[in-house]
């Protein structure tokens, strides 16, 4: 192979380097695992104003695909359907009104689907009485997301604070779970963790419940139900000397009251700062929970961990690096197959290359995008039939695609 010569300074070597090993491993990194996706389809945006994707597929196939954009002065979040696997989409629905517009387009809504093909969207909306105050706003569609009912607010306090950063899940008994960082009680620097209840399809929501304080306030939360009915919540905590921890509580009382938090994987990660990077989870048929999470710890290099426990969240096998050859590798996501064995996809980039990666666990990892343009915020989604779908967003010159893969199950 031909040297190539870059003109470049002495602190940009190591860069070089890494980028030279990444494309000599390239090859045998994109070597398709069991999985094995159709081509890339995308959505295009006319211009970059838009947020990262969110994207679910039900138990029929239907695919849902929801964005922020920015229209001058509103926020507005879209969610456009296919039912021929992304070949073609419906127009798109507006689900918030003006009143309640998202805070911004650095976050994609929040989607989750009922039992009854009931579509579930919650996002974080501005206020103008405070610097950085929002609620957490709610809406759902009843009619296969034709149209959104009016949005109702989630968490229950009226001060002017911060609630923000949420996740979302349906428990096996139709019961709707939302937890997200909530600033009320004013700490500066920190949030609490928060999480409510509705069990109703989303019609209301109980009295909002305190899961834990001093949480990092800027890293997402992660939410799951097991199938026995027990509630995860996951978060970056903050403890003293700015070390900042993905830790886990559980209720066993369907979200009523909740453990004293577990530290995940001990990574002694200090920061004074908030990394933007919060958990992903899941929990299998059997009661194992999986945790994956993106930490700069003891190594001081990036790096995507994953941990399983098999007590209920009580402690955690030793943390694993689940991948090989990877070079920058940022904002993992994980949910389970059908079997039960965990699916992770992540982002890696480096100053002048990107692509987007997926593994199921114990098979080749596989590159998932096409060319060099920026791939990043990866999202997954699995039913019941087996079919996976992995959607992203990917930069171009001077617009924004959401690009997705289907794997169809057997």
């Amino acid at each position: 192979m031909r040297s190539l010569k870059f003109k470049v300074q002495s602190s940009k070597l190591l860069t070089g380097i890494l980028i030279g090993f990444w494309t000599l491993f390239a090859y045998a990194d994109c070597i398709a695992g069991d999985v094995s996706f159709g081509s890339q389809l995308t959505i295009n945006h006319t211009d970059k104003r838009v947020s990262n994707a969110s994207a679910i597929i039900d138990d029929e196939g239907r695919i849902y695909i929801g964005w922020v954009k920015e229209e001058g002065n509103k926020n507005s979040i879209y969610i456009a359907s296919s039912t021929d696997g992304g070949k073609t989409f419906s127009d798109k629905v507006r689900v918030n009104g003006d009143a309640d517009m998202p805070s911004g387009i650095n976050h994609a809504p929040t989607m989750a689907l009922g039992a009854k093909g009931e579509i579930y969207v919650t996002w974080s909306a501005g206020r103008t009485d405070g610097d950085f105050s929002s609620d957490i706003k709610f809406s759902r569609s009843l009619d296969g997301g034709r149209t959104f009912e009016p949005t109702i607010t989630v968490n229950d306090d009226k001060a002017p604070a911060s609630h923000g950063f949420e996740s979302m899940i349906v428990a096996p008994d139709g019961s709707i779970h939302i937890a997200w960082l909530d600033g009320r009680e004013k700490k500066e620097g920190v949030s609490s963790t928060y999480i409510a209840k509705s069990t109703d399809n989303g019609k209301t929501f109980e009295k909002n419940v305190r899961v834990d304080g001093n949480s990092c306030p800027c890293c997402k939360t992660a939410v799951t139900v097991a199938h026995d009915g027990t509630v995860y919540v996951s978060w970056r905590k903050v403890f003293k000397g700015d070390i900042r921890e993905i830790v886990l509580s559980k209720s066993t009382d369907r979200g009523k009251s909740f453990s004293e938090s577990v530290v995940v994987g001990n990574d002694k990660w200090v920061i004074a700062g908030c990394p933007h990077r919060g958990p992903s989870m899941s929990s299998d048929k059997d009661g194992i929970l999986y945790v994956v999470w993106y930490t700069e710890g003891e190594t001081g290099s990036p790096a995507i961990y994953i941990a399983n426990s098999k007590d209920g969240g009580k402690s955690f096998s030793k943390k694993m690096l689940p991948f090989s050859n990877w070079v920058f590798p940022d904002h993992p996501v994980m949910t389970l197959n059908r079997d039960g064995k965990p699916l992770i996809a992540w982002e890696e980039t480096t100053p002048v290359l990107s692509r987007l990666m997926f593994q199921q666990m114990d098979e080749k990892t596989q590159q998932i995008n096409q060319g060099i343009r920026r791939a990043h915020d990866p999202v997954l989604s699995v039913n019941k039939r087996g079919d996976i779908l992995i959607a992203w967003s990917q930069e171009e010159i001077r617009f924004t695609r959401t690009a997705f893969r289907l794997f169809i199950g057997q």
